[in-house]
């Protein structure tokens, strides 16, 4: 028998490791000088080519708990074993357990960060969730302040992933965890909207911020230049989904003063049926009114002789807020 050799500081502490116990390659013994759960704990530590050890890992619930657990033994094909513990609920002082090994649990992590639409610049602070197929949640985290996130979820499940931000919009990821534990899938990455660059506030009103959208002179149908525009207000009633707004049409005061009210009544309808074809709840329009030239914003009333980029500041419409 050869001279008896301590393990080293990598297995030893100050304090007390006893009952050790060695099978398949992996040294199990218990120990209150490494971190853990309180008193002695149980520890398994992997016996490397080199001949020295790995770190201990602590073995966790439902093996250790807040008292003494030690003596531990698992049986040559790592199903079940015994221990002994002190913890409550037991018939005395020391008592003997005996468990059966689970399968081991598989995880992965999910990591990216998170942008702003507009600025591309990191976002902090944005609340990751990861949800399964069940909408049960699996995680959350933050982004740091570099806009980076990293979270933990099970293998082979579809997550949901959703990132979310006060006063910005949300956005989501599907994602398919592998088999492989521990592995890493990266640059699921996600991309917020400010509210504040999606609207103008004026007189107390706010609506959402899109350029003039333009008719074909005295038609109501919706041109492709409109579509860019009415595409703006289709984004920001997605991703803000609690918006709801009314829609107002006008015109400039060239040609007859009835003739203009039906014709922006009928672009106000148009665009708010433009809106619903792309999948916006009817419920969140209000209304969608013209009003022909009876709102002016300028001086070119009937009669008053203006400039094409004067009558051009009448012929709007607008998509005011009226619930966020």
């Amino acid at each position: 028998m050869s001279s008896p050799q301590n393990l080293g500081a990598n297995i030893n502490t100050i304090g007390n490791e006893v009952f050790p116990f060695f099978q398949n390659g992996v040294l199990y013994f218990s120990s209150d000088g490494h971190y853990g759960w309180g008193d002695l704990d149980v520890y398994e530590s992997k016996l490397l080519p080199d001949g020295t050890f790995s770190t201990p890992k602590n073995l966790g619930a439902p093996i250790n708990s807040n008292k003494d657990d030690f003596s531990f033994i698992i049986d040559k094909t790592d199903s079940y074993g015994y221990f002994s513990s002190n913890r409550e609920g037991g018939k005395g002082d020391d008592d003997i357990y005996s468990f059966v090994k689970g399968k081991p649990v598989c995880n992965q992590s999910i990591s990216g960060m998170a942008i702003d639409h507009k600025t591309k610049k990191p976002l902090t602070d944005v609340t990751i969730m990861a949800y399964n197929s069940f909408s049960e949640i699996l995680g959350e985290t933050k982004t740091n302040f570099d806009g980076k996130y990293a979270i933990e979820v099970p293998c082979n499940k579809v997550v949901k992933m959703i990132a979310a931000k006060p006063n910005y919009s949300s956005d989501d990821k599907t994602v398919e965890t592998t088999s492989e534990n521990g592995g890493e899938i990266k640059d699921v990455n996600f991309e917020l909207s400010n509210y504040d660059d999606l609207v103008v506030k004026k007189q107390g009103v706010e609506k959402v911020d899109v350029n003039p959208i333009y008719f074909d002179y005295n038609k109501y149908n919706i041109t492709p230049k409109a579509v860019e525009e009415l595409s703006k207000v289709v984004f920001v009633m997605q991703k803000f989904p609690n918006i709801r707004i009314k829609i107002e049409s006008h015109t400039d005061s060239r040609g007859k003063d009835a003739y203009n009210l039906k014709l922006s009544d009928n672009r106000a309808k148009s665009t708010r049926d433009y809106i619903l074809s792309q999948g916006i709840d009817a419920s969140r329009i209000e209304s969608a009114i013209g009003y022909g030239e009876t709102r002016l914003v300028n001086r070119c009333k009937n009669g008053v002789k203006c400039s094409e980029e004067e009558h051009v500041q009448n012929r709007r419409s607008d998509f005011i807020i009226i619930q966020k």
